[in-house]
């Protein structure tokens, strides 16, 4: 049975993002990552140490959400954190087995990102890259939705 074609973009671009992240969580599993993991590990290869908060609002994720995900990767030994200059934020940080895992990772995501680029075409993958980074922006800094809350605090 086909996916249902609906006029609601929220339920349209959510039922994407669910079949795009299936397509990298498997391709990425070769190297024992799924697509969060790996967007995190990039994110703090490409930025350094980063707090939560700051990582969570550079995702645009949840804090919640980000602090639970950085967690999992630090059991995992891919992440460390320690306390930054003001001792009530955690600075996130690459560990060497995260950026071997990392770099182990890059080669399966370009495979991903291959297979997209292959079924969608070039041009119709950066427009559309293009116009989500138009509406990403566009939904939060136009204040039609606020961005993702990054003062809550972790519950546990």
């Amino acid at each position: 049975m086909e996916p249902v074609e609906t006029p609601c973009v929220c339920t349209t671009l959510r039922m994407t993002t669910r079949s795009v992240v299936r397509l990298y969580d498997r391709a990425l599993s070769a190297a024992g990552l799924r697509a969060t993991g790996y967007s995190i590990l990039s994110r703090v290869d490409a930025e350094g140490p980063l707090t939560i908060t700051d990582l969570a609002a550079r995702l645009a994720l949840d804090r919640t959400t980000c602090s639970r995900e950085v967690e999992a990767l630090v059991r995992t030994g891919l992440l460390t954190t320690e306390t930054g200059s003001d001792r009530r934020r955690r600075m996130v940080r690459l560990s060497p087995q995260g950026a071997t895992r990392l770099a182990d990772g890059h080669a399966h995501w370009e495979a991903a990102q291959q297979r997209i680029n292959s079924a969608f075409g070039i041009e119709n993958t950066d427009d559309l890259l293009s116009r989500l980074r138009s509406l990403l922006r566009e939904s939060t800094q136009a204040g039609l939705v606020p961005p993702p809350r990054a003062d809550r605090k972790p519950r546990g």
